[in-house]
């Protein structure tokens, strides 16, 4: 809402959430006139030609659901769903209405991310994509997340890093080999598999839970080495030289949260039937069928 409030060409039209407090705090900060006291009462009242979705991730697709009813274009906080089944699902609703559906994957829209991209783009030949993650459900559940959630969070939390394989690697998943693979449960533990593209590209996933460690991608290719950690932050090796030299972003990350204000852009333009490179519904399906092999027990898995 602090991003929509900065564009010129966009109005918040009205509000629902399920506690009345929440809507009237929010609605006085952002000088919205209307709060719903349902979502077919937000969309009677608005007639709104777009809809922010950003519920707790066991209320999504419920919410969902109700939204689709109505002919406005969504963009919904990730996770869309809590597995795969229940993505698909999602899915095969939003297919039924016709429905333009985008997925809220904000670290595609960081000024690092997208500057990292077009330094890619003059490259020919294989790009290894490291990514590190580190993630720990075991702290959140003891601060009062739902069970459900933590018990799923690769899908709630670490597919924000994963999704980021289909943005730098190009082609399909050719197959994924967990080389250490997962074990459910809140005890500390290493992951790693490796995922090879069609295309050539390799993908190599290392994740640590419920122990220390950064968040970091790492793209190596035969002419520059690029380097995102923070993932705010891009740094870049050109071959010979043996410097990473930090390469200057747009300040829009700065004083947002990174990735809202083009994010945000983005979904104005798809409101107006513009391009927009916002991530579908569809294509969103892709880093959870990903997620989803790489959290298999399977050693390896052909596709």
């Amino acid at each position: 809402m602090e991003v929509m409030a900065r564009l010129p060409d966009v109005q918040i039209s009205g509000i629902f959430s399920r506690t009345e407090w929440s809507s009237k705090a929010l609605a006085a900060s952002f000088d919205v006139d209307f709060i719903a006291r349902s979502i077919s009462e937000l969309y009677a009242f608005t007639k709104a030609d777009g809809v922010v979705i950003a519920v707790n991730e066991t209320s999504t697709e419920l919410v969902m659901s109700e939204a689709l009813k109505y002919p406005w274009k969504l963009l919904i906080e990730k996770p869309v769903g809590l597995d795969l089944k229940s993505t698909e699902r999602i899915l095969l609703l939003a297919v039924g209405k016709r429905a333009d559906v985008f997925v809220a994957m904000n670290r595609r829209h960081y000024s690092s991310t997208k500057k990292a991209l077009q330094l890619l783009e003059t490259i020919k030949g294989q790009r290894v994509v490291q990514i590190h993650d580190q993630e720990d459900p075991k702290h959140a559940l003891a601060n009062g997340r739902d069970k459900r959630v933590c018990d799923q969070w690769h899908f709630a939390n670490s597919i924000h890093l994963i999704d980021l394989f289909h943005f730098f690697c190009r082609g399909d998943v050719a197959s994924v080999q967990n080389v250490v693979p997962w074990n459910p449960g809140y005890e500390a533990k290493i992951t790693h598999s490796i995922i090879q593209f069609d295309s050539g590209d390799l993908g190599i996933y290392h994740s640590i839970w419920n122990g220390p460690g950064p968040w970091s991608v790492t793209i190596d290719t035969s002419k520059k080495r690029i380097e995102m950690r923070p993932l705010e932050k891009l740094f870049i090796q050109n071959y010979p030289s043996r410097q990473l030299e930090k390469v200057e972003l747009s300040p829009v990350d700065n004083n947002l949260k990174p990735g809202f204000f083009e994010q945000m852009k983005n979904f104005t333009s798809a409101l107006r039937n513009d391009n927009c490179e916002l991530l579908d519904l569809r294509s969103y399906l892709r880093a959870v069928s990903l997620t989803d092999k790489l959290f298999s027990a399977d050693v390896k898995i052909e596709i």
